[in-house]
């Protein structure tokens, strides 16, 4: 009962979300996971071993796949970042042209109370609850070489929850390099609610494993990683390594309850193949409903220079 209540109270404290959320997925799944016992400590260690990143930081030591070790202490990258949410330095930014035209396919926030993240994480927030209820949820995660016309998901029995976020973007992975970053406006606090509810956050990129310190730092700075949590980067391994394998390898792992992307390649590969983009109409109940289009969390930003006060007279 104060699982349920403490579910309920994340809910409640999450004013800017919207009460929208879609009915369950119209999927048959090939298993659900209900409350019993949950082996969190070894669903990391397994994801760890699959080549994820632990976001984990509390000794200053990251760990990489199951052979590497450990590495240094993150380094500092010194960006800055603008959009709501959290404590660092938010600055006067202009983006530019084409990430303007880019994010002016989506939804933009008004209000320091608004995310475009908001209707995905009150669905994952929801899956939680009833989790915590003692009812059964799915994945949204699904099965590999999957009938089109009669979809399945990968079964989520005994494991923890998680969200899966894109970090790439069709305007290039820039991002990495730039000086300022846009951060989407309320992700950090959307973030803190998922993680009070027990949902790690398993971030996805195409960048290789190689950048991994410099991605973990800039997650670190932008508020979007926390030394407690059990959150995870899963980069390219190199070799045949594919973004959807790593989606099968954490679903694995974990209960992907949620996942965000900017486009519909992130939520499975079959939409790069597809001729005819109607030709995966019984997917189209997943959007809004465990896939969600939104805005990349870090887009790259032209800093404004402010005009400074002349001090002279006359």
């Amino acid at each position: 009962m104060d699982r349920i209540r403490s579910s309920l109270i994340v809910l409640a404290a999450l004013p800017f979300f919207s009460s929208c959320v879609a009915a369950l997925l119209p999927l048959a799944a090939l298993g659900t996971i209900g409350k019993g016992q949950i082996d969190r400590e070894q669903a990391k260690r397994d994801m760890v071993a699959a080549g994820a990143l632990d976001l984990a930081m509390p000794t200053g030591k990251v760990t990489v796949g199951s052979g590497d070790g450990e590495r240094d202490a993150l380094p500092r990258t010194a960006k800055k970042f603008s959009g709501q949410g959290g404590a660092s330095e938010i600055v006067e930014v202009a983006i530019d042209g084409n990430a303007a035209d880019y994010l002016a396919k989506f939804f933009q926030p008004v209000g320091q109370d608004s995310s475009p993240y908001a209707n995905f994480a009150t669905y994952a927030l929801k899956q939680a609850a009833k989790l915590a209820e003692g009812q059964g949820i799915s994945s949204v995660v699904l099965v590999p070489r999957v009938d089109i016309y009669k979809p399945e998901t990968i079964a989520c029995e005994g494991k923890p929850l998680a969200v899966v976020i894109d970090l790439d973007d069709t305007t290039g992975g820039g991002w990495i390099k730039a000086e300022t970053l846009y951060r989407q406006n309320g992700l950090v606090e959307v973030l803190h609610s998922l993680r009070a509810s027990d949902i790690s956050v398993i971030w996805v990129s195409e960048q290789s494993i190689g950048a991994s310190q410099t991605i973990s730092a800039i997650l670190n700075e932008a508020g979007f990683s926390q030394s407690d949590a059990e959150d995870f980067l899963f980069l390219d391994r190199g070799g045949d390594d594919r973004k959807q394998v790593r989606r099968w390898d954490a679903a694995r792992n974990y209960c992907i309850v949620a996942m965000a992307g900017d486009d519909r390649t992130d939520f499975d590969e079959l939409y790069a193949y597809l001729r005819d983009p109607d030709g995966a109409i019984t997917l189209e109940s997943m959007f809004n409903n465990g896939w969600f289009l939104v805005p990349p969390p870090l887009v790259e930003a032209n800093q404004i220079t402010p005009n400074k006060p002349d001090d002279k007279e006359g």
